[in-house]
């Protein structure tokens, strides 16, 4: 297991996760990695590599664009993405599977709370992959957090080898988990996910 806390994130250039959750002033932000490593029946060529990324903004007031009229109630439960992908991954690794290589768990973990330190709408935020972006709105911070967990997962995935330093190897596939918008619920209502990926066979992937 691999985390990354606090003033490091921000010294190695997560600055989307860091900067949501840097106003906490109990627990800072943490980028936790899992990892594990699968003795398939497959050839190397069939096993894939996946790397699940998850959004756990562990409460989430909306930062200094606060939630208003009860919006804040129940957002302890922001974290559901970060708690999805961490159940698949321990069903995955008490199960076992015979098609992946390499299971890889993100849990992008913050609070968006709101101090002094806040990060601020107008603020230009550095991801881990070098690109930017302008914020209009803190309460956006889903996809800021996600951001970087995703570079991390593109960047650098162990693949449960003895030498961390050279055992390592892209995903196949990246999949994100995210209580993201509340537009969502317009499209597919309170009962339906919604899924959008770049791959039409994925999608059919994940509708089995």
């Amino acid at each position: 297991m691999e985390v990354i806390r606090g003033e490091e994130l921000r010294e190695l250039g997560y600055g989307g996760l860091y900067n949501v959750g840097k106003a906490a002033t109990k627990d800072p932000p943490a980028l936790v990695v899992l990892t594990k490593r699968f003795q398939s029946e497959h050839d190397s060529d069939e096993a894939e590599a996946v790397t699940l990324v998850g959004k756990g903004i562990v409460y989430d007031t909306g930062g200094l664009s606060l939630k208003i009229s009860g919006g804040m109630v129940g957002m302890k439960i922001d974290c559901r993405g970060a708690a999805g992908v961490l159940a698949a991954f321990e069903a995955a690794v008490n199960c076992g599977t015979s098609t992946v290589s390499t299971l890889t768990c993100i849990l992008c973990l913050a609070e968006n709370a709101i101090s002094s330190d806040s990060f601020r709408n107008d603020d230009i935020l550095t991801f881990l992959s070098g690109r930017t972006c302008e914020i209009n709105i803190t309460d956006a911070e889903g996809r800021l957090v996600l951001a970087d967990g995703v570079a991390h997962a593109t960047m650098t995935t162990f693949d449960g080898g003895t030498d961390d330093d050279t055992h390592r190897t892209m995903p196949d596939l990246v999949l994100d988990m995210a209580t993201q918008t509340g537009a969502q619920l317009i499209s597919t209502g309170k009962k339906h996910a919604a899924i959008v990926t770049n791959c039409e066979t994925t999608e059919h992937r994940a509708e089995r």
